[in-house]
């Protein structure tokens, strides 16, 4: 029972990371109509920054989101300006953003080679640390990422709920045209929501940075996952989102303890076989965005 217990906690935290991830893809699919493949470079690109940013100063990685989150913001905002003004529909949005993360991956893979690079612990000694409550460990990292995705998810929800812009980003993710026809300026929030994305992307990469082993074509092991949670949480859903990533998250480290590591993806993605048949629209209501 306590290996039971413990799975399901460290699911519950990794699931965080999960949810960081499938918000900024959700955000760019369920409202702007874009399938943003190159959020995964993007934020595997932000681990490697944050990686070199460490190395180079001895410093914590986490003080390079003070440079990565506005670079990220004006890549994802550069990044939608460029759909905006080419007019590029859905699919093929897909098909450009595939050829845009093979490209930074091979960018990757020149500056950093394809060598496998990990974050001293001396730089980082909380990286191998845990709160202990009673029996059951919370590792340091994974418990920081539950908490931002819990703080960045809410935060979230309360501009897309109670600003305006957010409530006119929900009426164009509904109806351009009419959104438009009562005054919403559709490209100059559409860039907004692609800035936000790229903040989440350079935010997960911090976390990634610290949590993982780098390897340039590491990005392609969330590619899976993160479609996975964003489809079981409903598109354009961020909190729906948060929830799937928890869930996955919990079957994943679950499966791995009672079975085997090699079972986790037959599960997760037997659950997603099984929300679109039973729940297409996801198991969270679009209402709750």
């Amino acid at each position: 029972m306590q290996l039971i217990i413990q799975a399901l906690i460290s699911g519950t935290l990794i699931g965080g990371l999960y949810g960081i991830i499938a918000v900024g893809v959700t955000l760019n699919w369920g409202m702007l109509q874009v399938i943003n493949l190159a959020h995964f470079s993007f934020f595997f690109l932000a681990a490697y920054l944050s990686y070199q940013f460490s190395i180079e100063n001895e410093l914590d990685p986490f003080l390079a989101l003070f440079f990565t989150i506005p670079l990220f913001f004006v890549l994802g905002v550069a990044l939608q300006w460029f759909f905006e003004v080419f007019e590029i529909e859905e699919f093929v949005s897909l098909l450009v953003t595939f050829g845009l993360f093979v490209i930074l991956e091979s960018v990757m893979r020149e500056i950093w080679t394809a060598d496998l690079r990990t974050l001293p612990i001396a730089t980082v000694p909380y990286r191998v640390r845990s709160v202990w409550i009673g029996p059951f460990a919370l590792r340091i990292p994974q418990l920081a990422v539950f908490l931002t995705s819990v703080t960045m998810s809410a935060i979230t929800w309360y501009f897309l709920n109670r600003t305006y812009a957010g409530k006119a980003l929900r009426a164009i993710s509904q109806d351009k045209a009419i959104a438009g026809a009562f005054g919403v300026n559709h490209r100059r929030l559409a860039l907004l929501l692609g800035g936000i994305s790229g903040i989440y992307a350079a935010v997960a990469g911090a976390f990634v940075a610290v949590m993982f082993v780098l390897r340039p074509d590491g990005a392609t092991e969330f590619i899976g996952v993160i479609f996975a949670v964003v489809i079981l949480g409903g598109l354009g859903n961020t909190a729906g989102a948060f929830g799937a990533g928890i869930i996955v998250g919990m079957a994943q480290s679950l499966t791995s303890a009672t079975i085997g590591p090699g079972f986790a993806p037959l599960v997760t993605f037997s659950l997603l076989i099984l929300v679109l048949l039973f729940r297409p629209e996801g198991l969270f209501v679009r209402s709750s965005t």
